[in-house]
């Protein structure tokens, strides 16, 4: 379950950027910072459940003004394929959307809810994999803003 959990990670970092980079946000370095407010795994001991809850999860990148032009929904996919939105809302500072992906620890799913402006965002992320180990559940929240020029 731990790459589950690396997928949590990197898709909760990635969201922001992706959930967020259309013509709403400035071009500029962005930083976001959250933490995982939630773990349901069974099987997992109490102490790795604690640290995990424990570790932030931060990122910082770039945003051109060619990446802040494309449509949002295509910059967290990436070129795998392997991620699909089935709903996406984008407007009036709130985001709503539900991404599935499919992977080596089986099917996840990720919902997204949260605000964003033109030099800020947050967001609430829920995972569920769905896997042959049994389900895992986690929650992180998010939340990011521009910081200057790249």
């Amino acid at each position: 379950m731990r790459a589950g959990f690396r997928l949590l990670l990197a898709a909760s970092a990635a969201v922001p950027l992706a959930a967020f980079a259309g013509n709403t946000l400035s071009p500029g370095k962005w930083a976001s910072a959250g933490a995982v407010t939630s773990i349901d795994m069974p099987g997992m001991p109490p102490e790795a459940l604690a640290m995990m809850k424990k570790r932030p999860i931060n990122h910082s990148y770039c945003l051109t003004p060619e990446q802040a032009a494309k449509d949002p929904r295509q910059m967290f996919k990436g070129d795998n394929g392997e991620c699909e939105y089935t709903k996406f809302s984008m407007a009036d500072g709130k985001l709503n959307a539900v991404m599935q992906c499919k992977g080596p620890q089986g099917k996840m799913t990720m919902t997204m809810h949260g605000t964003y402006s033109a030099s800020s965002y947050e967001s609430t992320n829920v995972m569920v994999v769905e896997g042959p180990r049994g389900n895992m559940k986690m929650t992180s929240k998010i939340s990011g803003k521009r910081t200057g020029a790249c």
